[in-house]
């Protein structure tokens, strides 16, 4: 348990310190990322690519080009400036995302809700106020009841412009040509 408290610690200091307007909502969107990965893009195919193509349109990035995003499974976010710039290809990328959908954490929504009020609590012991925001919390709390996935703050897309994709660790070492 001490092992995964200090992952959680790690895991949220780091994204504060590449994105500190990071609030609650944005953080549960990396733990949630970093356990399941892009299941939940892929469900319908079509549809993720096309959403795929149209982001790598936008005009804007975030300045971090990858980020580890890793908590119960091994998981990568690849900023799609890398696919603008044709340094990744679209179709590498996409069937990164179709294998990396394959491999996240097999939890019930159930376990996962506990997973998060342990990750939470831990949250609240060791980040400043400000990351809880009531809206955070709000959208966190309606979130978990729901089952779906949060989209970022309205702080945190203001401030970063977050256009990536998350994949598997050994897709990302194949498509970056390293080991991270």
């Amino acid at each position: 348990m001490f092992r995964m408290d200090n992952r959680i610690v790690e895991l949220a200091s780091h994204e504060l310190d590449l994105h500190p307007e990071a609030r609650l909502d944005d953080l549960y969107k990396l733990f949630y990322q970093g356990t399941f990965g892009p299941k939940h893009l892929m469900e319908d195919q079509a549809v993720a690519l096309r959403y795929l193509a149209e982001e790598i349109d936008c005009d804007e990035f975030d300045q971090v080009l990858w980020q580890d995003v890793s908590y119960m499974e091994n998981f990568f976010r690849l900023n799609l400036v890398l696919v603008k710039n044709r340094q990744v290809l679209i179709d590498d990328l996409f069937r990164a995302l179709v294998a990396s959908s394959r491999v996240g954490a097999s939890m019930t929504r159930e376990d996962w809700k506990v997973e998060w009020q342990r990750i939470e609590a831990v949250l609240r012991d060791s980040l400043p106020e400000s990351v809880f925001t009531p809206e955070s919390t709000i959208s966190v709390k309606e979130a978990l009841e729901s089952g779906r996935l949060l989209h970022h703050s309205s702080y945190y897309k203001r401030s970063y412009h977050p256009h990536y994709r998350v994949i598997s660790r050994e897709w990302f070492e194949r498509l970056i040509g390293t080991t991270y």
